[in-house]
């Protein structure tokens, strides 16, 4: 499950789901309607706790196509206990 918060001169949301294909659409579907034509005054802020590798490997994609877009990201971390998410993150070679 990964949780979001996203910010922007638009307004802000925040987002929490299970790390499938669909939820990681709608994660990048809400980043996009909020950074109307300025993607650098976009902020996410993602923690992740626990899933699969493949999901893992999913986020981290979709985290590295929002960067390179101009998405600020930061990586916060869950609440009591280290996240899986962060380490895949790590072996993705993302800078979160």
């Amino acid at each position: 499950m990964f949780h979001a918060r996203i910010v922007s001169p638009e307004g802000s949301l925040y987002f929490a789901a299970e790390t499938t294909p669909y939820d990681l659409e709608n994660l990048r579907s809400h980043v996009h309607d909020l950074q109307g034509s300025r993607a650098q005054a976009v902020r996410l802020e993602l923690s992740i706790d626990g899933g699969a590798d493949a999901a893992d490997r999913q986020l981290a994609a979709l985290v590295s196509t929002l960067m390179a877009e101009g998405v600020q990201v930061q990586y916060l971390p869950v609440v009591g206990g280290a996240s899986h998410g962060k380490r895949a993150l790590a072996r993705a070679g993302r800078s979160v």
